[in-house]
């Protein structure tokens, strides 16, 4: 029987990295707000720690970004770890990409209780707990940015350290590649109980038997990373037992709005429909947050929301006093998915392409049900682009090239009145 113990598994903390695609503008409380987010989620990541009364902080690479590596960052990680220390917390860390072991400034002294892996060879480290070694953790650093060889082949677990811990920065699945490639069998076989993994800023749990974990990074950086960001407590039974629970640090969230305009016919709408989800996003999250507006449907405002001066104007609209709030929700692009608004019964009256277009799908629309399906795979497999993939026409079961044939009626309309559209501009 071991002794439990429990831990924090973060990564990807990325300390000063300033945020992808904002267009801030002017000055207010978000500008604060947002330079300081990393920083303020690694400060919830210690309040974790510290409040569960964990043993030890496991931080699996990508401390920083070597290119915003400042005094600021280094200063405010040492912090941290001084108030972990002194609540008797360890922490173990391996080096990552954008922190490689050659670019790493250690010019802020660090407490005794932190451990930095080397990048020599995997090291093994106890995790001690009432004098007793509770675990051992195994880890490596990467010594340069980019480290094209297999780390997981040097971890070699020995049954007489007990509970063990592998930490490895790496791309799990990839045959090849920078970022130490490694396949998930060969963690699943290398006798580690739990790898507290690094890399993918998405939290995933690759495997249970044992553990492989990203608990992806602890703030989103841009808005592909929306939704909850955090780090995974780790409770570690007396007979090794694995519980996870996915806590929250994100101090400002990444999120999409999505709006169908279907329904709206003057912008103003619009704009009073976005500030009453608004305040709803507010509720929800309780935090800041940075929002993508995507905008579906058809109808008589795609003309405008689809220009760049449309857009700038929505925007402008809706920021114009989030910079004076603590509690923003900041709108930083529109994504255009929405459709022109086609009468499909009137244009089949007109004497154009987009008439001739939809009359003739009317004919092929009448055909009996059967006698439709068999002409619409003859088109499909005498396409020379599909010709070429035999298994690909296979797949197409009849209910599929019916379903696309219904969406070609709209879709095609629509392609073919934006084409006239732009002959018309030149």
């Amino acid at each position: 029987m071991g002794k439990h113990f429990s831990f924090i598994h973060c990564a990807d903390l990325h300390l000063g990295e300033p945020f992808g695609d904002v267009r801030l503008g002017g000055s207010g409380p978000w500008n604060e707000q947002i330079s300081k987010s990393t920083f303020k989620a690694f400060e919830k990541v210690v309040d974790a720690a510290i409040d569960n009364r964990v043993d030890a902080i496991l931080i699996s690479g990508d401390v920083y970004n070597s290119d915003h590596h400042s005094l600021a960052a280094q200063m405010a990680f040492a912090r941290e770890l001084y108030r972990a220390a002194e609540n008797g917390i360890e922490t173990f860390i391996v080096h990552g990409n954008h922190d490689p072991e050659e670019a790493w400034r250690a010019d802020i002294p660090l407490p005794d209780m932190v451990h930095i892996f080397s990048s020599s060879e995997v090291q093994a480290l106890p995790l001690m707990k009432d004098g007793e070694k509770a675990a051992t953790i195994y880890g490596i650093s990467y010594k340069t940015r980019h480290v094209g060889t297999d780390l997981a082949q040097g971890f070699h677990h020995n049954p007489e350290d007990g509970f063990a811990i592998g930490m490895l920065h790496t791309d799990v699945g990839s045959a090849s590649g920078n970022y130490a490639p490694c396949t998930i069998e060969e963690l699943k076989n290398s006798g580690i109980d739990y790898w507290a993994l690094g890399h993918i800023h998405t939290r995933k749990t690759l495997s249970v038997k044992p553990y492989v974990v990203y608990p992806g990074n602890i703030q989103g950086l841009n808005i592909s990373e929306i939704g909850p960001r955090g780090c995974y407590l780790v409770d570690v039974g007396a007979y090794g037992t694995v519980t996870l629970k996915f806590i929250e640090s994100d101090v400002i969230r990444w999120m999409d709005m999505v709006i169908d305009i279907s329904n709206l016919k003057q912008i103003g709408e619009l704009i009073t429909e976005i500030s009453r989800r608004r305040a709803g996003l507010k509720e929800l999250t309780g935090r800041p947050s940075m929002v993508r507006i995507v905008l579906t449907g058809s109808g008589p405002l795609h003309e405008m929301v689809s220009s760049d001066d449309g857009q700038e104007y929505i925007l402008q609209t809706l920021n114009e006093k989030e910079q004076f709030r603590f509690l923003f929700a900041y709108f930083i692009k529109i994504d255009d998915n929405t459709r022109p608004d086609i009468n499909l019964k009137e244009r089949r009256q007109i004497p154009d392409i987009v008439g001739t277009y939809l009359r003739t799908y009317d004919i092929w629309n009448d055909l009996p049900a059967e006698e439709k399906k068999k002409a619409l795979r003859k088109i499909v497999e005498e396409q020379p682009e599909i010709m070429r993939y035999s298994k690909l026409v296979k797949s197409l079961n009849d209910d599929i090239l019916v379903r696309a044939f219904r969406k070609a009626e709209l879709l095609g309309a629509e392609m073919l009145t934006e084409e006239e559209a732009n002959n018309e501009d030149h």
